[in-house]
């Protein structure tokens, strides 16, 4: 043996066996590093320059592209390096596309150039500048969309509002709006960071499905989409399904290379869509998203509820839609002073709702959560809620109403009128109270059951008891008077109480339950103003060139409603004839005016250039009401409206001498 050892052959035979041991050890290490790699590949992120939806061409969109790169960059991630500008830029001048991209497929054009694996793009939904009591300060909403290269799926995002510092009245508004992106930027990054959308690894798979390591616990839903990816690359797509606290199954939807063991799953989220404007209380205003339908659920549908309308067209309705196209729009009423303000409330009856047995219509405000705010009869179609309104009223309190025909107490609640204040935005939502008697119940009494029954009852009462009397005081003559009264008494008695319950027969019918509507939303929002005070110039002034026209908006500045108002001439005092508007502004509560208007300007019609007398005035409004104040005359536009003033047209030079 030690001469074997000692050998060639020997020795190597021993180098082989101490090799053949510290390969496990070898191989697990080598094994664990690899997988490391494939776990935490490094992510590369760009951003593109923003897309200015409220004024396409301006700087405003690249620099809010450079504030969000700056967020990302100063968030020190180890595992995503963002890439510069002068990156992205050289993408975008190779490829040859548009800055900003237009199309999803040149953005992800240009991702896949820069070789980044997240590429960034975002819109400047509106921005406003506001005046303060210090000065001014601009708001900006931004949606921000963070996009998988691999995959084109949207994996991230925000929707942020951004406010300015406030300046002095004389600051640039560029300024301030660059100010309001700077720190819209830092929300939606902030925002993005902190939402820890959940990951797994996919353990095992099946033929289209697979199984993950991770589930409700790391914040897995059911039907929540997510991609499949190999490293860099995308392997496929899927939709989560049966979800346990620590694992979860994935069937696949779109497979590009297959997936096995060791793919990294991860969800995605849909960034919601913005509007332009700012929502009562200075947010964003994002749109409802809608469930995308098909034609033949759609015929579906329609059948179904013409079958509805059928059932229901006897008076089988539990009033579930009492109102239908509710609107709320601010209003003066002629009877109102200057220094009050209203609402009014309209609505169109529901088809199905029972037109006999309306009894009140119930209007609530999202102030005031424990009673409506005010009533209507049952036969009205519209209610004005007031600066003015004071007094108490009964209502049904149907809030926790239950059972088919979510029948609630015949007994009321006191409530009390609640009036508006001027200048604050309200939602309003209207309900209806419906009556339920004996006649609507399919149980209760029918067309001559009261007075059957009773007569019934009160015969044999009356026979019975008079009988029986009779009969011991004396057969013949206790037999008869006892029958009589007996049978006057009871068949009376019944009777009425028959002809009561009874419905059709009865002259009054027995209310058994109220029924309550489902509450139905006006279209948008609702903001009373008190009328406009003119303050100069003065009425019948002399006036030529350039002028200010200043005014008062009265109201209460604590809500910060989003107000315009409209400066508008006419020839007549009614303003009957045409109306032209000279100027158009954002406004505040309080002084306001149109500074620099030319009333000789030859953009005014010349039926009114050349009057005796112009006429002015000024409407405010809030923008974000919908539809806006009703119109007061036919023809007005959508304002609340100041008092009339006129003024004294230039005096053109003097006739050439004949």
């Amino acid at each position: 043996m030690r001469r074997f050892i000692t050998s060639l052959t020997g020795r190597i035979f021993s180098q082989l066996v101490v090799l053949a041991l510290l390969m496990p050890s070898l191989t697990f290490a080598l094994l664990t590093r690899a997988t490391a790699q494939v776990a935490s590949p490094k992510e590369f992120l760009g951003v593109v320059e923003f897309n200015n939806l409220k004024e396409p061409g301006t700087e405003f969109g690249q620099r809010a592209s450079a504030a969000v790169l700056g967020e990302f960059a100063k968030s020190g991630d180890p595992e995503t390096e963002v890439l510069s500008q002068e990156t992205i830029s050289r993408a975008i001048q190779v490829l040859g596309v548009d800055s900003p991209p237009k199309q999803l497929t040149n953005l992800l054009r240009v991702g896949q150039s820069a070789r980044a694996t997240k590429i960034v793009t975002g819109d400047i939904v509106d921005y406003r500048i506001l005046s303060t009591d210090g000065g001014k300060q601009a708001r900006v909403s931004l949606r921000v969309v963070v996009y998988d290269v691999a995959s084109s799926l949207s994996v991230n995002g925000a929707v942020v509002k951004g406010e300015s510092t406030v300046r002095p009245s004389a600051t640039d508004d560029k300024t301030l709006i660059n100010d309001a992106l700077i720190q819209a930027a830092s929300n939606a990054v902030r925002e993005i960071r902190g939402r820890k959308l959940p990951n797994g690894t996919v353990l095992n798979t099946l033929t289209d499905v697979a199984y993950i390591n991770q589930g409700s616990r790391s914040g897995f839903k059911a039907g929540q989409s997510v991609i499949v990816k190999r490293g860099r690359e995308q392997v496929a797509t899927a939709r989560v399904g049966d979800v346990q606290p620590d694992s979860a199954q994935i069937r696949v939807e779109r497979s590009l290379k297959g997936i096995k063991p060791g793919d990294k799953v991860e969800a995605i989220f849909d960034v919601p869509a913005l509007s332009p404007g700012f929502t009562a209380n200075g947010e964003p205003q994002v749109q409802r998203q809608r469930k995308a339908g098909n034609p033949s659920g759609l015929i579906t549908t329609l059948l179904v509820l013409g079958l509805v309308a059928v059932l229901l067209g006897g008076g089988n309705s539990g009033g579930n839609n009492g109102a239908a196209d509710v609107t709320s729009e601010a209003f003066m009423d002629p009877t109102l002073s200057t220094t009050e303000s209203a609402v009014l409330i309209s609505w169109r009856v529901n088809a199905f709702s029972n037109s006999s047995n309306k009894v009140r219509w119930q209007v609530w405000r999202d102030d005031v959560v424990d009673s409506p705010v005010t009533i209507a009869d049952g036969n009205a179609d519209r209610i004005q809620n007031k600066s003015t309104d004071t007094g108490a009223f009964s209502w049904n309190d149907g809030r926790n109403s239950t059972g088919p025909n979510r029948c609630i107490d015949v007994g009321t609640s006191a409530g009390v009128y609640r009036p508006v204040t001027s200048g604050k935005p309200y939602q309003y939502s209207v309900e209806l109270i419906q009556a339920v008697d004996q006649n609507d119940d399919p149980n209760g009494g029918g067309n001559n059951g009261g007075t059957n029954t009773g007569t019934t009852s009160g015969t044999t009462s009356g026979t019975t008891s008079g009988t029986t009397s009779g009969t011991t005081s004396g057969t013949t003559s206790g037999t008869t008077a006892g029958t009589t009264a007996g049978t006057t008494a009871g068949t009376t008695a019944g009777t009425t109480a028959g002809t009561t319950a009874g419905g059709n027969t009865g002259t009054t019918s027995t209310t058994l339950c109220y029924t309550v509507s489902d509450l139905q939303p006006a279209q948008g929002l609702a903001t009373p103003l008190n009328r406009p005070g003119l303050v100069a110039p003065a009425d019948a002034a002399q006036l030529q060139g350039n002028q200010s026209f200043q005014f008062q908006v009265i109201g209460s500045s604590a809500f910060n409603p989003q107000l315009e108002a409209v400066l508008e001439l006419s020839a007549s005092r009614n303003f009957t004839t045409a109306i032209h508007t000279l100027a158009r502004k954002s406004v505040v509560i309080g002084s306001n005016s149109f500074p620099s208007v030319d009333v000789s300007s030859n953009s005014i019609p010349a039926a009114i250039r050349n009057a005796p007398d112009v006429f002015w005035r000024v409407g405010v409004r809030n923008s974000l009401d919908k539809p806006g104040p009703k119109p007061e005359r036919s023809g007005w536009g959508r304002y609340i409206y100041s008092s009339v003033r006129s003024y004294k047209p230039p005096v053109g030079p003097p006739p050439p001498p004949l």
